[in-house]
């Protein structure tokens, strides 16, 4: 979903005033290590301290420099990422880093000259790195194709992992000057994403990649944001953690609330449902289930048999139920008994996706070669999991 004009300044300007500061922070970072390090060696020279102190202190120089290096990294990436968002309206002319590599997609060969362009995957099975432009429509792709990347919250990442505070429940208190407060009520862990890896494989005709009236770079990007918004759709959902992210529905810690009925979903046990809610996430709160619920639900009828819901029908404006707006989401399940088909939070306070900056693409030809086909396999990584459980809840069709 494309940002408003305003709102992609704001982005880069924000940006940018991050880098500046970050940047200078960490050259003054490296000055200092260098003047402690010139310290240092003079105070070996007159014996005031040991050679072996010196060089754990040289290992723990060279480990906070390569953090360094690895921040400014992170920081390239962030600015390149958002000059690309805040550019209005699609660029006529492609940088030469989307150039080589589109012209790797037709001809399955990077030129000389092109080379010093093409940044190479650090992963052993090799391929390039999708320039920035390319990965910036691609996660756009996602966005409008997964529901669930709608809702929830969503970093980027550029190393292999990070490290986010988890909030337990009733862990802040306040009080007043007459009340006490109780030390130590801050109780927060850090929960450690790691991304996963998650490929993709398209196949376009090898006679359509050489017809230049193709626009073969949208079509593959379409394609492979529906393969990879099919797979991590039903991740988000019901990932069990394992090789996967996790599911909302798979997190223990969710609350579920009873549909009243073993077999059927109720006016009722919705309602329940929504004010089960804490009202602190109850304001940014939405519902998702899958299409047939929603049509479930639809059908509700009081006693005198008209229908309890009735949708918008009004052009551009969401369906709501009980004035809270519903997410469709393909991957929910459908209503039976014992299963969960709908889901009620503040899924942008309660579940977190994190993505790893980096796309990378293998042109494959030979093993595709007989069936007049290319192969084109990308990889990314990604990883999410539900930071706090008390902002969502989930209905089980139970009595």
């Amino acid at each position: 979903m494309a940002l408003e004009d305003k709102e992609r300044k704001e982005l880069v300007d924000a940006v940018k005033a991050d880098l500046v500061k970050e940047t200078k922070d960490d050259i003054e970072k490296i000055n200092k290590l260098i003047a402690d390090e010139r310290n240092h060696y003079e105070d070996t020279l007159k014996g005031r301290i040991s050679e072996a102190d010196f060089k754990a202190y040289q290992e723990k120089s060279a480990a906070a420099e390569l953090e360094i290096k690895k921040k400014i990294d992170e920081l390239e990436i962030k600015l390149k990422t958002a000059a690309v968002i805040g550019a209005v309206g699609d660029a006529k002319e492609k940088s030469p880093e989307a150039k080589a590599f589109l012209n790797y997609i037709r001809k399955g060969h990077v030129a000389s000259e092109e080379q010093k362009l093409m940044r190479v995957s650090e992963d052993v099975t090799g391929g390039y790195v999708a320039p920035i432009e390319f990965r910036a429509r691609l996660i756009e792709l996602l966005v409008e194709l997964s529901p669930i990347r709608q809702i929830a919250s969503v970093e980027t990442i550029g190393g292999s992992g990070v490290e986010f505070p988890k909030e337990g429940v009733d862990s802040v208190t306040a009080a007043w000057p007459d009340e006490s407060l109780v030390a130590g009520d801050y109780k927060f862990a850090l929960e450690k994403l790691e991304p996963f890896e998650l490929r993709a494989l398209v196949t376009p005709k090898r006679t359509l990649l050489e017809d230049a009236a193709f626009n073969v770079e949208e079509y593959i990007q379409r394609k492979t944001a529906e393969k990879f918004a099919k797979k991590e759709g039903l991740a988000f959902v019901s990932g069990n953690g394992v090789s996967k992210p996790e599911g909302l529905l798979a997190n223990t810690g969710v609350t579920a609330v009873n549909s009243g009925h073993a077999t059927l979903l109720t006016s009722d046990g919705i309602i329940n449902l929504a004010y089960s809610l804490p009202d602190y996430y109850a304001k940014n709160a939405k519902f998702v289930m899958k299409r047939s619920t929603v049509l479930a639900v639809r059908l509700f009828k009081d006693t005198t048999n008209r229908y309890i819901w009735e949708p918008s029908y009004q052009a551009g404006q969401p369906s709501t139920l009980l004035g809270y707006p519903i997410i469709e989401a393909v991957d929910m399940p459908a209503v039976a008994a014992g299963a969960w088909p709908i889901l009620f939070g503040d899924f942008k306070a309660g579940y977190m996706i994190v993505d790893r900056a980096d796309v990378v693409m293998q042109r494959l030809l030979e093993v595709y070669a007989t069936q007049g086909l290319v192969g084109f396999l990308f990889w990314k990584r990604v990883d999410a999991q539900v930071m706090l459980a008390e902002a969502i809840r989930k209905q089980v069709v139970s009595a």
